[in-house]
């Protein structure tokens, strides 16, 4: 990173294939791309992103370090980075920009679409899951109250400390809860979070000051 900031990722795959990079979202890290980096790594260069403040990235103090452009930046360095080996346009013989195939999953997904819409010629393919554009996100939640109940825990994180305290309680009984339920966690029993899988996940949210970086998100995001 240009800021000095470390990015953790893991890669499966060769390294001249065509760069597949993954995006979690909250509270996940890497870990949940664990079996795509196993089924596409054939073909691409498969990366799965910790992203800033997440997993075993660097984690800089301050809501300001996670405004919503500090965060595609990141996104955008990486794919210079990492991205499918630049090349020459065989019809004008222009140097062409290093390309991904874009997946991004939950926060991931918003940070895939602004990249996407900001920087479209690193982006060959763009795939996103469980993350509309926020430009119509406001529109919906107005026409669709239940969306809006759905999402109130979006509210509830602009708050200062209180978030961390109630997601902390009980040995992050909240966040257990949230990856496991019925609800709002895998829906087929035999793939259900084992404690090993679930324990990926909470580590690095249970480090001093781990849960704050994940909720500055949220708070930037208005």
């Amino acid at each position: 990173q240009d800021s000095g900031l470390r990015l953790h990722y893991v890669t499966r795959g060769p390294t001249t294939a065509p760069l597949l990079l993954l995006l979690h979202g909250f509270p996940q890290n890497w870990f949940c791309w664990r079996h795509l980096l196993l089924e596409f790594s054939t073909k691409y260069r498969v990366v799965a992103l910790d992203l800033r403040g997440c997993g075993a990235s660097e984690k800089p103090p301050g809501r300001d370090s996670y405004q919503l452009e500090i965060l595609v930046e990141d996104i955008r360095q990486v794919i210079e980075a990492l991205g499918t080996p630049e090349g020459q346009d065989e019809g004008t013989g222009a140097t062409t920009s290093p390309k991904c195939i874009l997946v991004g999953h939950d926060w991931g997904g918003l940070l895939a679409w602004e990249l996407a819409s900001s920087y479209p010629a690193l982006v060959e393919k763009l795939v996103l899951m469980a993350a509309p554009h926020r430009a119509v996100m406001a529109g919906f939640l107005i026409c669709h109250p239940s969306q809006l109940l759905r999402s109130s825990y979006v509210f509830l994180f602009q708050l200062p400390w209180l978030p961390e305290l109630l997601l902390s309680l009980a040995d992050f009984e909240l966040l257990k809860t949230w990856l496991t339920s019925p609800w709002t966690g895998i829906q087929n029993p035999v793939q259900k979070l084992t404690e090993e899988e679930l324990d990926s996940y909470l580590y690095s949210l249970s480090q001093p000051g781990g849960l704050s970086p994940p909720i500055h998100y949220y708070r930037n995001l208005f």
